[in-house]
């Protein structure tokens, strides 16, 4: 069929069939560059290390909780170790003088107070 063949009717529908394919290819291209965008950002070196440094602070804090944790027992036995050390010394002083019950007395007094406190 020749173009002069061509009624207005028919150009003007295949212009807008043109406008419609030419608007969809143009969709589907921002679709793919969006797309390969993401991506690209997605596997970039900065985001990777990023979420590597994240779960670094996420481990150093675990670590730090439970070396915390650690210390506070470690306090509580430093502290158990003395009071006990006190009364067997209190024992021995006994044991040597035969007379220092006051010493006998203040190291139980002592060792209760801190059951006491400890529950």
């Amino acid at each position: 069929m020749p173009v002069q063949a061509l009624t207005f009717e028919q150009l003007v529908v295949a212009a807008a069939v043109i406008l419609v394919l030419l608007g969809a290819y143009k969709s589907i291209m921002d679709a793919i560059k969006i797309h390969r965008e993401e991506k690209r950002l997605r596997d970039s070196p900065v985001v990777k290390l990023q979420a590597r440094v994240d779960r670094h602070d996420e481990l150093l804090q675990k670590d730090k909780d439970r070396l915390d944790a650690m210390e506070t027992r470690m306090q509580d036995m430093r502290e158990q170790s003395t009071i006990m050390l006190r009364g067997v010394l209190a024992l021995l002083s006994h044991e040597t003088n035969g007379n220092s019950t006051d010493k006998l007395k203040d190291s139980m007094t002592e060792i209760n107070d801190y059951l006491i406190r400890r529950k």
